[in-house]
């Protein structure tokens, strides 16, 4: 314990993040009730260090409408959606492009883009496309038609075969032909149209057909095969069923998940999660599909994990938020996913992710994990308590942008980015929390893509940018860190600086520069201290305006502090200047304890 007189010395190091959480008078010495644009740069050999973050380097302008989606194909090939256009970008990430139109009615609205088995396979809310790095396919136009029904008879019966594919009207049937009959009796009934027959492997078209009773009429009767039991008479026809095709085309979200793409999000089908066959997604029967719950609350997102496919819904009264389907093989039915409810009541608001090997979803209240024990239960723990309140009030929250970069979980939300550090963990009330930092931009951003390391972020204006570089795009980076209203302890007792005890360490780098405020109780504004280089040895990009031999990695920057008879002090380390960055190691300030406070 202090006594009246003594010299207290404050470090601030080992930082961690922002807390928004608490007032700023107690927040932890090693976060920050107030930072911006700031990070710890996990790539760097100063892995501690709170920097400045990166800038936006503009890579090309695609238009006048916002980019939803984006996927790299093939090296140097992308397939991007923007507004209601689907561009092949010749050239990636190269500003000298070759561009072309694929698709000019697609929806203004995010859209999916998946990688499998060798295609892009693309959906939008009214289309389920195919991109094979040179033509785009209209999954529809290439569905595969099922055998419904094989050994037939001439009048009817046979074997159930394959399902109906909810990507396409048409159908076969295939008979085993009597020598006598002229009529076949198709397994359905109104039909549109027969468009092929085939007997003995040979096209035929001596026939009438009846539409309403399902019926082909030959001429002649087909004469039995020459091989005994073996069907020799197929019909193809088309039977159009409202609303099948619908299903898959409307969906909004999809995964790939057990060598199969499973799709969602079609509200007529709210609760419904439905998957292609095997290896195959121009098949998807109309009997594989999975009731998740009620559809009063509608699935969000499908994550797989674990070896299960997560099923996020909204939250709602019902209190049936969470599923998973587990694959299993049957020996009847095949592969099947059976579907089981878990026992969380949290409901997802606004996407979801496997970060890490971690489930996550945005509820109404931020950041959630599963955690997750399958053979008995499964419990939320939050994820996001020191930046829910500034989040969660965001008015576009529902409709963020979720990334994995640098072991950063990014929520993108406007022009702001809310930054999950994987690295930095805590303890908190509702379980293990991660440290957070918060990022703004110049502009609103339509999608966050992490490719090959690097991180492309696209806005409503239809410019890509890759997230390098000192400045947003010739913009000043505005970025600072503030320590916390730190009263040394003794909040009833007044303090003063010792004006030779202060000192910041900082990082080292080239066109690097820094500037240091206070704050008191007396002083509400910030006060400037000092400005000073923090570049390195570089002769790389040198401003001679702001030049030092500092070669360390890091450099001492000595400040005074001339403050009197105060209660609380705040420091401030920033940068507003164009190009220059800086970094920060630790802050130490002395403080002699005076007297008590006096009543006001």
């Amino acid at each position: 314990m202090a006594n009246i007189g003594d010299l207290m010395t404050r470090t601030y190091g080992n930082f961690r993040g922002i807390d928004l959480l608490n007032p700023p008078n107690s927040v932890d010495l090693s976060r920050s009730p107030d930072c911006l644009n700031v990070w710890k740069s996990y790539s760097d050999t100063q892995s501690n260090i709170i920097q400045t973050r990166p800038g936006l380097t503009k890579l090309v302008n695609l238009g006048n409408e916002a980019i939803y989606s984006l996927y790299v194909f093939r090296n140097d090939i992308a397939l991007v959606h923007i507004g209601t256009k689907l561009i092949k970008w010749v050239g990636f990430p190269s500003d000298k492009i070759s561009v072309q139109v694929l698709k000019s009615d697609m929806r203004d609205n995010k859209s999916i883009m998946l990688f499998f088995n060798d295609y892009i396979y693309i959906l939008d809310g009214s289309h389920f496309l195919k991109f094979d790095g040179t033509k785009l396919i209209n999954l529809v136009n290439e569905a595969y038609i099922p055998t419904t029904t094989i050994s037939r008879s001439p009048s009817g019966g046979g074997e159930r075969f394959e399902d109906i594919n909810l990507l396409s009207s048409k159908r076969k049937n295939s008979f085993l032909a009597d020598g006598t009959s002229t009529e076949y009796v198709l397994d359905a009934t109104t039909i549109d149209s027969v468009d092929k027959v085939w007997i003995n492997d040979i096209l035929v078209t001596d026939y009438t057909i009846n539409k309403n009773l399902g019926k082909v009429i030959f001429n002649t009767a087909p004469e039995k095969p020459t091989l005994i039991g073996k069907d020799n008479v197929v019909v193809e026809f088309t039977k159009e069923v409202q609303g099948y095709k619908e299903r898959i085309e409307k969906a909004t979200i999809a995964c790939v998940f057990d060598n199969r793409i499973f799709f969602s999000g079609n509200k007529e089908f709210g609760n419904a999660v439905f998957h292609c066959s095997l290896n195959n997604p121009a098949y998807v029967s109309d009997l594989d599909y999975y009731e998740c719950g009620s559809q009063d609350n509608q699935i969000k997102s499908l994550v797989v994990g674990n070896n299960l496919l997560w099923v996020l819904k909204e939250e709602n009264q019902n209190k049936d938020t969470i599923f998973y389907l587990t694959p299993t093989t049957d020996a009847e039915y095949g592969r099947i996913y059976p579907r089981k409810q878990g026992n969380l009541t949290v409901g997802c608001y606004a996407g979801a992710i496997n970060f890490k090997d971690n489930i996550l979803f945005l509820s109404r209240n931020g950041l959630e994990g599963i955690n997750s024990n399958i053979e008995y239960e499964q419990s939320v723990s939050h994820k996001s308590s020191l930046v829910d309140s500034r989040m969660t009030k965001m008015s576009n929250y529902m409709f963020c942008n979720i990334a994995d970069y640098n072991d950063y979980l990014m929520i993108a939300i406007d022009n702001v980015v809310f930054l999950a550090d994987s690295r930095a963990k805590y303890h908190g009330t509702k379980g293990t929390e991660y440290e957070w930092f918060v990022w703004k931009f110049p502009y609103n951003i339509s999608m966050l893509k992490n490719y090959l390391g690097k991180l492309y972020i696209a806005d409503d204006n239809g410019n890509l940018y890759v997230l390098e570089g000192t400045n947003d795009n010739e913009q000043i980076i505005k970025s600072y860190w503030n320590t916390p209203r730190d009263d040394f302890g003794y909040m009833n007792h007044l303090k003063t600086i010792n004006k030779r005890g202060s000192i910041i360490k900082i990082k080292s780098q080239a066109n690097g520069k820094v500037k240091i405020s206070e704050q008191t109780n007396k002083n509400e504004n910030w006060k400037l201290l000092k400005e000073a280089s923090s570049s390195g040895f570089d002769f790389n990009n040198v401003d001679f305006q702001n030049f030092s031999f500092i070669s360390a990695d890091s450099a001492y920057i000595v400040f005074r502090v001339k403050e009197k008879k105060i209660i609380d002090i705040s420091i401030k380390v920033f940068s507003d200047e164009l190009n220059k960055p800086f970094g920060l190691d630790s802050i130490v300030i002395e403080a002699y304890l005076g007297g008590y406070v006096k009543r006001s």
